[in-house]
């Protein structure tokens, strides 16, 4: 079975024009994994230059390598075009365990408004007829 996560990045230039040159660049590496990872982004946002990934569930172990190459584009954002077009990025994983990992280039902290965690409680208990509860917290 495996231990599970689930996972979210984001990539960011400083235009578009540099994010989709930046696609094109990685789907010309002719790389099956790299356009496999390319394919399963969302790149498409015509008013924001980022291209984004999630997924739940999934075994997202760094020998994998569909893993090694997601890890690879936000790798070369940064070396392709950190300094000069604003290749950043933020990546987000939380386990089955609630841990969570992240990894990011972004000093400046903008890529905090794009992707963060939030930890709930999610309950789906039956309801109670009325005045049959036995819990004195909502009792006047």
């Amino acid at each position: 079975m495996g231990y599970r996560s689930d996972v979210a990045y984001v990539i960011k230039f400083d235009d578009i024009e540099t994010r989709d040159n930046f696609v094109t660049l990685m789907l010309a590496k002719n790389d099956k994994h790299i356009t496999e990872a390319i394919n399963e982004c969302e790149y498409g946002y015509t008013l924001d230059p980022i291209i984004t990934f999630e997924a739940e569930d999934v075994k997202w172990y760094d020998s994998f390598d569909d893993v090694i190459a997601h890890n690879n584009l936000m790798k070369y954002a940064v070396e392709i075009y950190g300094e000069e077009k604003g290749g950043k990025y933020r990546f987000i994983s939380i386990g089955e365990d609630g841990a969570e990992d992240f990894n990011e280039d972004d000093e400046d902290g903008d890529l905090y408004d794009y992707i963060t965690t939030r930890h709930e409680i999610n309950t789906a208990f039956p309801p109670i007829p009325e005045g049959d509860s036995t819990s004195t917290l909502n009792q006047e």
